[in-house]
């Protein structure tokens, strides 16, 4: 059992190391933004995933942290963690940079062991904060009222790391974005049944040896520090000019956000102008949007759709379908040219009789608006077999190609 008591039903042994030592240290501990796992997924997965949490904070005893510290919560959600220091100021290094390196271990033991947890939910990092609090014993003022403080402070000093945070992952991410510092790979798109590759998506990566080269990570950190169109259009002119070389009998396939259709710098003339340089036939264009934003004004977003459709000749995929009801929205509103299904549901088909249901239901939709659908994330014989019996017509994955560049061939079977 994981179960970890609040502060409050300890607070006799947290006076005692109070008083014992005259000063109490703290580190609080901010899981709260998985919180939006529940408001997704549900309370069970949440509580699933919490339960893990809290035996990931309990495993740090004896590693990052004391056996003899005091671990509790602070609020009857759990997803906030106290952890009481038992040792005195002048038998730990509890100066700013030794509690800085403290909280830097904490949060990247954390980080690392919550992601692979959290990462099929979020798709991101679960991004845990740490602050640290000390406060001396002042027999004048009951205790209660001191660890109270303490922990107000700690939460305080929380609050501060994660505004440092994003305000280094703005200044990194402005600074990539203003020296082009973005790769872009080609996965080929194969047909299902004779394994041609009729066209490639363009992929995006961050520098190489940085946490910023997983587009994961890219596009969550620019979304956090409000920089979306701006790496968006920089990936989209860069997936432009490097399949400058792509012959003309594939399709090229470029992620945009639903904001992109709002951006000058690609609509009108200027995109008439770019295409024209880069030599690239429009007709082969698709742009795959994507559901990191939400489409706020759908009658709004159509009209600039059909704009692309029929001024530049552009067809349009909905990307991630399954992966949410907005894609599946999307879909319904748009009745785009191509419809792709999310890797989350093409991961394990042959296994899952409600995803092969749920595959066949989105062919018949796709017959139906005529659409063509393409299945993203396959990686065995066996899924690609089911989405061959289901008549799914296209796909892309490992099974293929790893994406590379400039433009990779496919395994042969």
């Amino acid at each position: 059992m994981n179960e970890i008591p609040l502060y409050n039903d300890l607070i006799g042994k947290i006076k005692e190391i109070l008083t014992a030592n005259s000063s109490i240290s703290l580190l609080y501990i901010d899981c709260s933004k998985i919180t939006k796992i529940e408001q997704v997924f549900g309370k069970k997965i949440y509580g699933d995933i919490l339960r893990e949490i809290k035996g990931a904070v309990l495993d740090m005893k004896g590693k990052e942290i004391m056996p003899e510290d005091i671990v509790a919560t602070d609020n009857l959600d759990g997803s906030e963690f106290l952890v009481f220091l038992s040792k005195k100021p002048e038998e730990k290094d509890f100066s700013t940079d030794g509690f800085d390196t403290m909280c830097k271990k904490v949060s990247g033991c954390l980080n690392g062991a919550i992601f692979p947890l959290t990462f099929p939910y979020l798709q991101t990092k679960p991004k845990i904060s740490v602050g640290y609090s000390i406060i001396l014993h002042n027999p004048l003022i009951k205790e209660e009222r001191l660890i109270n403080k303490l922990i107000e402070d700690a939460k305080l000093m929380a609050g501060y790391r994660e505004f440092k945070r994003l305000v280094q992952t703005k200044e990194t991410l402005q600074e990539l974005i203003i020296k082009e510092d973005i790769s872009t790979f080609f996965q080929p798109v194969v047909n299902l049944n004779t394994f041609e590759i009729i066209g490639y998506e363009a992929l995006s990566r961050g520098p190489e040896h940085t946490e910023y080269r997983s587009p994961a990570v890219l596009f969550d950190a620019a979304a956090e520090t409000g920089l979306l169109l701006e790496l968006d259009r920089l990936c989209r002119k860069k997936a432009l000019l490097n399949a400058r070389s792509l012959s003309p009998r594939y399709k090229l396939f470029i992620n945009c956000l639903p904001s992109a259709i709002h951006d000058p710098e690609f609509k009108d003339e200027y995109l008439k102008a770019f295409i024209k340089e880069v030599a690239i036939n429009p007709a082969n264009i698709i742009l795959e949007v994507t559901e990191r934003e939400a489409v706020e004004n759908f009658d709004s977003f159509k009209k600039a759709v059909t704009c692309y459709s029929s001024d530049m000749g552009f067809a349009v995929a909905v990307d991630d379908t399954g992966s949410g009801f907005s894609s599946l929205e999307m879909v319904v509103e748009l009745k785009p040219q191509f419809i792709k299904l999310a890797m989350t549901v093409i991961r394990g088909i042959d296994k899952n009789i409600l995803k092969q249901e749920l595959v066949k239901a989105m062919f018949s939709l796709s017959e139906k608006i005529n659409s063509i659908i393409i299945a993203e994330g396959i990686e065995t014989q066996e899924e690609l077999k089911v989405l061959q019996d289901i008549c799914i017509p296209y796909g892309q994955g490992f099974l293929f190609a790893h994406p590379a560049f400039p433009f990779p061939g496919i395994k042969r079977f």
